[in-house]
Parts: C-alpha cells; sequence; structure tokens
C-alpha cells in the first residue's frame, strides 16, 4: 500500500530506473550521472519535493536509496 508514489510519466520512469529518489522528507535526490541538460529538459530540480508522504512510506524509500545509491 506505501510502496508507491503518484508521480508524472518523466519522474516516474526516472524513479523505476533508479535515476531518482527521495528522502525521508519527501526531497528529490537526483542521481549524478543525469547530465545538467537533461535535468533542465526533464524539468527535474533540486527544489522538488514530494506533496505528501506517510511515514509508512520511510522502508520502502530506503531500500530504494540503497539500491538508488549503487547506481
Amino acid at each position: 500500500m506505501f510502496n508507491g508514489f503518484l508521480l508524472s510519466a518523466n519522474l516516474d520512469a526516472l524513479f523505476d530506473k533508479f535515476l531518482i529518489s527521495f528522502t525521508d522528507l519527501g526531497e528529490i535526490c537526483i542521481s549524478s550521472t543525469i547530465p545538467e541538460i537533461c535535468c533542465l529538459q526533464l524539468g527535474l530540480s533540486g527544489e522538488m519535493k514530494l506533496r505528501w508522504m506517510a511515514p509508512a512510506h520511510r522502508h520502502y524509500l530506503a531500500f530504494h536509496r540503497e539500491r538508488f545509491g549503487r547506481i
């Protein structure tokens, strides 16, 4: 129930490929492998944040960030 987020198509694809993730506070983490020009084209900004996140999401995000850190 808490292992997903409603994201735009571009963010969802990046999340599924572990190219972005989110902190426990919902702040976006962007992979350093994405060139800055691509971030601009995709509308990615370090200021992005999830609008809503439940405490139960944290367990799944911790797993996701672990994999995100390996990419």
